[in-house]
């Protein structure tokens, strides 16, 4: 049976904060995660309190070329 639009909606909902969790969990900075899930640092910052994600690792210090 096919998935209804509300189902796959909430599905994929589901797997982007999964997704995102998984980066904030592995010790990725949000700007390296933006980079990764090709999208801005203010969109995944903004997705990231929109759903009570946890970043828990902050980089600090001098960028590296």
């Amino acid at each position: 049976m096919l998935e209804a639009w509300g189902e796959m909606t909430l599905r994929h909902k589901k797997e982007r904060i999964e997704l995102v969790q998984s980066l904030a969990q592995s010790r990725f900075t949000q700007t390296e995660a933006a980079k990764v899930l090709e999208t801005t640092l203010s969109n995944l910052n903004t997705f990231v309190k929109q759903n009570d994600i946890e970043w828990i690792y902050i980089r600090k210090g001098k960028k590296t070329k």
